[in-house]
């Protein structure tokens, strides 16, 4: 069977554009057509949070591949800043304060995973904070910032930043890139979606009745998902993220920007913001006009039609991961395509590959939820008392048992990630590695002390965030 000629894609919003960029990319010198057509009304393709948003560690590389730009033309394009981690205020209780640091925590120490190190010199009466061992947290707490370093012997190497961008400077690059690589615009929005007697979908249709057939149809229509066929259910994932309702607006900048977003948690929800050059963006979740419902469609690739971005899933911003979720879900289509009509192997895999992904995003969310530790509040008291998925179940039960963290595949977050949140919430294992055993107290805390004054000297040998940013976009501090 021949490949996939002509494509064209619903909703000429970020989500579009990107697809669309990175598809024309693809499809130079096969024939064929990428065309796009534009809803009216705002741009929630992506989520309906705003236009900040956050790439976790590899998003703004892996953005950059997909648009055939460097990082630096996402920052500035995105009027964005790098990103060391999240700052949580009140999710431990009121008055509290954590980090959950990107990269590195910690150094194992002849063979024993750094955890357990913690835990042994926390039995030996050690008061230790385990998020005290990451470079990423004392950069963020003194708003210094480095790229990572390539040589696995420096402690920059322990960097992993992800980012902040503006989706609306965002969409313009990704535009430019499509229509470079010769996506078009169509003439007029859409009108309706024509479908035949299956409800597979055969054209869009124009506001000016024009119809656009398709090989293949994108989704980038939002949470409406305008092209999703009648069966393709939704999972409805409320009973693990709580919240609904929202609100966003626009905040003036203190400063410089953090190199990092706060998460700041009260009685009936929580508040998102995130910094950017000129400004920031603050996003209320748990009050609020704006309604949504988090969860994802039963398949993301259904007979001739594939869903992206919120069309596909929708989830609490608390992890930050819608785009990094989206980038990978592109590079999954990527790696099917060319794809031919009926390609039913290729949608099979490439649901299986990107639901998994969105589960097991989800499971770090209703951890957050889960591990709160503010008392006597409806919200966080249903929230800590939910029952979990079975592989989060699972995943729980070891660490709690052994202090193990199974990573599945598909995973977007790593090892010290799971850890770290779980320890920033007081949940411990029952047993250390039974290795740990093979050392003594006092070897234990001379590593730590070794560890802890590389950290504080790297870190404060490192540029301000403004400093760094400047430099890598060419610009003054």
């Amino acid at each position: 069977m021949k490949p996939l000629h002509d494509i064209t894609v619903a909703g000429a919003g970020f989500v579009g554009w990107l697809a669309a960029a990175a598809l024309a990319r693809n499809h130079a010198g096969r024939g064929g057509s990428v065309t796009l057509v534009p809803l009216p009304g705002l741009d929630d393709s992506l989520d309906p949070f705003g236009p900040a948003t956050a790439l976790l560690p590899g998003g703004v590389e892996g953005l950059a591949a997909l648009l055939g730009v460097t990082p630096a033309d996402i920052l500035r394009a995105g009027d964005g800043g790098f990103s060391l981690g999240t700052a949580f205020q009140g999710w431990e209780g009121p008055g509290s304060v954590s980090f959950l640091p990107f990269g590195q925590t910690g150094a194992d120490l002849k063979g024993v995973a750094f955890h357990h190190l913690v835990w042994r010199a926390r039995a030996a009466g050690a008061s230790i904070r385990m998020t005290d061992y990451s470079l990423s947290t004392l950069a963020a707490q003194a708003e210094r910032f480095a790229l990572p370093s390539p040589d696995p012997r420096s402690v920059l190497s322990t960097l992993a930043p992800g980012g902040f961008a503006d989706l609306r400077g965002l969409t313009a690059l990704a535009q430019r890139q499509a229509l470079a690589a010769g996506a078009r615009l169509a003439t007029a929005p859409l009108s309706h979606v024509r479908r035949d007697a299956a409800g597979r979908v055969t054209a869009l249709v124009l506001a000016d009745d024009t119809d656009i057939p398709a090989d293949l149809f994108i989704d980038a229509t939002g949470a409406r998902a305008l092209l999703a066929a009648p069966g393709n259910g939704w999972h409805d994932w409320r009973c693990w993220l709580p919240c609904d309702q929202y609100a966003v607006e626009p905040a003036t900048a203190d400063g410089p920007p953090p190199p990092y977003a706060l998460h700041s948690a009260d009685a009936t929800g929580w508040t998102r913001r995130i910094p950017l050059r000129t400004g920031a963006w603050v996003t209320r979740l748990g009050r609020g006009a704006g309604r949504f419902t988090s969860g994802r469609r039963d398949l993301a690739w259904d007979a001739n039609t594939v869903l992206l971005g919120a069309s596909a899933c929708l989830l609490d911003p608390v992890g930050g991961v819608a785009l990094s979720l989206l980038i990978t879900t592109i590079r999954h289509l990527l790696s099917h395509y060319p794809v031919t009509p009926g390609s039913g192997p290729e949608a099979a895999s490439f649901n299986s590959q990107v639901a998994v992904a969105m589960d097991r995003a989800r499971d770090f969310l209703i951890l957050r939820f889960k591990a709160n530790g503010r008392t006597g509040e409806a919200f966080w008291d249903a929230a800590r008392a939910m029952d979990l998925p079975d592989p989060l179940a699972h995943k729980m039960a070891l660490y709690e048992s052994r202090g193990r963290i199974p990573l599945y595949d598909g995973e977007l977050f790593d090892r010290p990630d799971w850890i770290n949140l779980l320890d920033g919430a007081g949940i411990r294992a029952r047993r250390c590695d039974v290795q740990a055993n093979g050392l003594n107290d006092g070897e234990i805390m001379a590593h730590l002390e070794r560890l802890r004054g590389v950290l504080l000297r790297a870190a404060g040998e490192l540029p301000p965030h403004a400093q760094a940013l400047a430099q890598l976009l060419g610009g003054t501090p």
